[in-house]
């Protein structure tokens, strides 16, 4: 996240996947944020429902036939 207006429901945050940074600059809430990554170029979507003085939250959604992480 690198800037907040809380005011007019806009924000600009930096999504860091696969060793790239995209900027997503000046969106509003409730607005999807998609995005490619992996090596099968699969679609994530970012969605912010709040935004805050200093925090935005959501969720991210992910393809359903995504790999899972390991855990050990």
């Amino acid at each position: 996240m690198k800037k907040v207006d809380p005011k007019k429901g806009r924000f600009t945050v930096d999504v860091m996947a696969d060793d790239r940074t995209i900027e997503k600059k000046d969106r509003t809430v409730a607005e999807p944020l998609q995005f490619y990554t992996g090596r099968d170029h699969m679609l994530y979507e970012v969605v912010i429902f709040t935004a805050g003085k200093n925090s935005i939250s959501g969720y991210l959604s992910t393809p359903k036939n995504a790999p899972t992480p390991v855990t050990p």
